[in-house]
């Protein structure tokens, strides 16, 4: 393993390796019972949109991406608060690590990559939301220091479960990942 990690913007022509990486992590929920992860006819056209905008992030070790997350600035309404949106924050959306460097530590140190990102763009707050019926993704969250905001249920959306933790920078960071400009 290269160390530190990198973290890069996704381009176009990393559209398979995104879908990869989460195809693997869906077929993974779905051997376990879990429908998490809609992947319907328009997922790969709002992936290729998030790419297309900068949004969607690869890790990298040594060139191979082992990880993905996806970034917004708009929070979901059916989710958080009308006064939750209007502050400065960061909204977490797709994020998966390949299965093979599971126990890796990679999803804590996405989330902290993110933490630092925000607190780096002036943003107050890292968000996301996960699925409602996934108690051992939600215990994970809080096991790296998530606070779990409230569960909502919206008819017709199995996630609900909200998470957030606060951005700020990490100066310890770049002895474990860099951030490609």
């Amino acid at each position: 393993m290269a160390k530190p990690y990198v973290m890069r913007r996704a381009e176009r022509s990393d559209l398979d390796t995104v879908m990869a990486l989460l195809d693997a992590r869906i077929q993974w929920l779905r051997v376990r019972g879990s429908d998490q992860w809609s992947t319907g006819s328009t997922f790969r056209t709002r992936l290729t949109n998030n790419i297309e905008r900068g949004e969607t992030w690869l890790l990298e070790d040594g060139g191979e991406a082992i990880a993905t997350i996806t970034l917004g600035m708009d929070g979901d309404p059916d989710f958080w608060t009308p006064e939750e949106l209007r502050e400065r924050a960061i909204y977490i959306n797709k994020m998966a690590s390949k299965l093979d460097r599971h126990g890796e530590g990679l999803g804590a140190l996405m989330i902290r990559w993110v933490q630092d990102h925000a607190a780096r763009l002036g943003l107050d707050t890292v968000r996301w939301d996960a699925w409602r019926t996934n108690p051992e993704l939600q215990d994970y969250y809080r096991s790296i220091g998530a606070r779990h905001v409230r569960t909502v249920d919206v008819a017709d959306r199995w996630s609900g479960a909200l998470f957030e933790v606060p951005a700020e920078v990490d100066s310890t960071l770049p002895k474990r990942l860099t951030t490609a400009a």
